[in-house]
């Protein structure tokens, strides 16, 4: 098994998501212990059988979105952990919605919750170990569109766009401390859900799960210690 990350204490937010099962899976092969969030035990349940190494894998019920379970899932860490080397945080949702002159207040209000307020909850709260020790990384996910502005999906785009200023606060924030932290604007992920939603698409041009995992470890590495305030596209071949 390769050991770049042999030991590597970290936590990756949405482990039982389609892209966060393969962030989780990626990690463990390259030798990291990995701590994740899940809501649904069914779900974790196939996350765990899903991983060979299910010894370095741990789970802690909790709804990353509520600021009193973020305090409780990061207390148990630190229970566990002297450290924490890197946060991939790929907890998201998304809704089409419309123009926002037809956007409901709880649509929008979904959306900035999920995307932008978990972000920050959990990048403070991983930051706050961070500047500790003087030394991590976070990787948050932010999406392609941010850089178009698209209509009709104005209440999406606007949280993403300030998971991007998130991080990139992070960023500067972090120099004086040691800390990385970058994150990745995919463009189409290739998943189950996004094939349902488009079921006419060229599938074999989105980015496929996978390979922003792959992408993840790469960067994580104890050499790439340069790479921060960027955002890395990963939009396959579209």
């Amino acid at each position: 098994m390769p050991s770049q990350l042999k030991n590597y204490q970290m936590i990756v937010t949405g482990g039982t998501g389609e892209l966060g099962m393969s962030v989780v899976s990626e990690y463990i092969k390259n030798g990291a212990i990995v701590v994740t969030n899940y809501r649904n035990p069914e779900k974790w349940n196939m996350l765990k059988d899903s991983i060979r190494e299910s010894e370095q894998l741990i789970g802690i019920k909790t709804d990353l979105t509520q600021e009193k379970e973020v305090e409780h899932f990061f207390q148990e860490y630190q229970k566990k952990f002297k450290r924490l080397d890197v946060l991939v945080h790929t907890i998201g949702g998304f809704w089409m919605g419309g123009e926002i002159a037809e956007t409901p207040l709880v649509k929008w209000n979904l959306m900035q919750t999920v995307n932008l307020t978990s972000a920050f909850l959990c990048t403070r709260r991983a930051f706050q170990i961070m500047k500790a020790q003087c030394s991590g990384k976070i990787y948050t996910i932010c999406a392609q569109v941010i850089e178009t502005f698209p209509a009709g999906m104005g209440a999406y785009t606007v949280s993403k766009a300030g998971v991007m200023a998130l991080t990139r606060t992070l960023a500067n924030e972090g120099k004086a401390y040691n800390i990385q932290v970058n994150t990745l604007l995919p463009g189409i992920i290739d998943t189950a859900e996004n094939r349902q939603a488009m079921p006419n698409a060229d599938f074999s041009q989105w980015v496929t799960p996978k390979e922003i995992a792959q992408l993840l470890i790469q960067l994580s590495r104890p050499e790439s210690k340069a790479l921060s305030h960027s955002l890395l596209k990963v939009t396959g071949k579209l």
